[in-house]
């Protein structure tokens, strides 16, 4: 027995004294080898789609990858592209999807831009059309997020660059020699005088030239640092007239418009918070460049001037007693009575609050406002009836306007920034008409397009209940009286999606507006020393629609 003791512990101290395993290796594993490593580039084409396909379709030229590869925020790429006398170029730039906000640039040789879209989202697109430099530098600048960019860039003629813009998405059928804004007489008398209105003290932050073309949008980005204001003034130059300004959040939301009238336009907006947006701007007639000049001051010497300004407020900056005096203050002005009904409370963030709103009195719908006091921000509203229809909604920084036509409204409350107190001021809307009872959710889309912003544009005019659908163009004609102008709102609805609004001139055949949109547009036309007969038209993009178009009417 001693001896198969002793045989079984010699066995065991052999095996002992044997070879081991690496860690974590299995016994007889083949040995790791160095890894493979592959030259090349990441392939950002499929970014693009099949945008380059329908822009040939559209009558665009080959595609040419302008420059690609992975960025951090902050970080660009680009090349030069030549470009023919006579044709456009289109440049686009698409990003992967941790990619949030690109911006798209293209500049002259001289570094003069020629073409700017800064507006916050991942697919900007622009279309340079002549005159223009033989050679321009097309840069793309990663803003917010960072992964794979691919920069593009198609030759369109002529002809088929207002078919292009559209299939693309461009931001401005844009032209134009490279132009600084020094090249405007008279611009920093103009610039003395917006601070001399102002008041308070202001220190410039950027001075560009911007072109702008009638039928689309042009965008340039828009910084306001907490605690502070950033003041836009926007001078056009004499190839264009009639400039829309407007300022927009990074959710897309209305926060300023410059008021109506010739020459240069301003909008001063005011943050407690860093703020991230965009300006729009666009000419109703003509195709040329606009000086824009940002300047940067505090909020609290902002509106303190010589002139009369208007100043929006993004986030919350008073409490909830004085923003509903201030609230109420500015409806006054606009011609609303005093509330119906108004009812308080406090959001939560991640809780939704409902506040039930009774049908309107004497009137074909309710304004609803829900005024934020501080530190409350970002507040989404949604209204709908017994039964669960959506009447309107709305959305703003500190607080949301919504219109309910015809019905007793649940409203459904929610903080999405910041939570705080609220209140809930419902009026009797002045502007009535049979058609809002009628298709009460288009009726309440077309008077938050209308009546968005602190003053509502002109006065009410006609109003007409419309069926659309993507075969048929429903139009009706009005006379523009000399030195007055009007603007046309849609709101829709029912299963189709998208609208197509236009506006002609009836003796020229000319295209004077266009408003291409999911729910609600608007278009706009004037006359100068003498009538103008202008026709508008309307059909929806797919499948059927109801709408309700409403006139409103100012003098020019």
């Amino acid at each position: 027995m001693a001896s198969v003791k002793r045989a079984a512990l010699l066995s065991l101290a052999v095996m002992a004294c044997g070879p081991r395993a690496a860690p974590g290796a299995s016994p007889g594993a083949e040995p790791l080898g160095a890894p493979r490593v592959t030259q090349g580039a990441l392939d950002g084409s499929p970014l693009l789609g099949d945008l380059p396909a329908r822009v040939r379709a559209a009558g665009g030229g080959p595609l040419t990858i302008v420059g690609q590869g992975p960025l951090s925020e902050g970080e660009r790429v680009g090349a030069f592209v030549d470009v023919p006398m006579a044709t456009c170029l289109l440049l686009y730039a698409r990003g992967a999807s941790s990619i949030e906000d690109i911006d798209l640039a293209a500049y002259s040789e001289d570094g003069n831009p020629v073409a700017v879209d800064e507006g916050r989202d991942p697919h900007p697109t622009l279309l340079v059309c002549p005159p223009h430099p033989d050679r321009v530098y097309v840069s793309a600048h990663s803003s917010t997020g960072e992964g794979l960019v691919v920069v593009a860039a198609q030759l369109v003629p002529r002809d088929a660059s207002r078919e292009v813009a559209r299939v693309a998405g461009a931001r401005g059928a844009l032209g134009g020699t490279p132009r600084t804004p020094e090249a405007w007489p008279g611009l920093d008398f103009a610039v003395r005088t917006h601070r001399a209105a102002l008041g308070g003290a202001w220190t410039e932050a950027r001075r560009v030239a911007v072109t702008v073309d009638a039928r689309l949008v042009s965008t340039l980005a828009l910084q306001v640092e907490p605690g502070g204001c950033t003041a836009a003034l926007v001078v056009p130059d004499d190839d264009v007239a009639i400039v829309d300004l407007e300022a927009i959040d990074d959710r897309g939301s209305l926060v300023a418009r410059a008021r109506e009238g010739n020459g240069a336009r301003a909008v001063v907006v005011c943050s407690r918070e860093s703020f991230s947006g965009a300006l729009e701007i666009r000419p109703h007639v003509g195709r040329g460049i606009v000086a824009v000049v940002l300047s940067r001051g505090r909020m609290d010497g902002a509106g303190d001037g010589s002139g009369r300004v208007d100043v929006a407020w993004h986030g919350t900056r008073l409490d909830l007693e004085a923003a509903k005096r201030s609230r109420s203050a500015l409806l006054g002005k606009a011609g609303y009575g005093s509330p119906t009904s108004s009812r308080a409370g406090k959001l939560l963030l991640g809780a939704r609050s409902i506040v039930n709103v009774d049908a309107p009195r004497g009137a074909a719908c309710s304004r609803i406002d829900v005024v934020a006091g501080a530190p409350l921000a970002l507040v989404e509203a949604r209204a709908s009836d017994d039964a669960g229809a959506l009447l309107g909604e709305g959305e703003g920084a500190d607080g949301a306007v919504l219109y309910a036509c015809g019905r007793k409204a649940r409203l459904d409350l929610a903080a999405v920034g910041r939570p705080g107190p609220y209140a809930v001021m419902v009026r009797n809307e002045p502007w009535t008409d049979a058609a809002f009872a009628s298709h009460p959710l288009a009726a309440s889309r077309m008077l938050a397009r209308a009546l968005a912003g602190p003053t509502p544009w002109g006065v009410s005019g006609a109003v007409h209940a419309v069926s659309l659908d993507a075969g048929h163009v429903t139009s009706h004609a009005a006379t523009v009286p000399p030195s007055r102008c009007v603007r046309v709102y849609l709101g829709v609805e029912g299963d189709g999606t998208g609208i197509e609004l236009r506006a002609y001139d009836v003796v020229s055949g000319e295209e004077i507006d266009r408003s291409n949109a999911q729910t609600s547009g608007e278009v706009r036309a004037c006359a100068t020393s003498t009538a103008r007969s202008v026709r508008f038209e309307a059909r929806a993009t797919t499948g059927k629609l109801s709408g309700v178009l409403g006139e409103r009417w100012s003098g020019r």
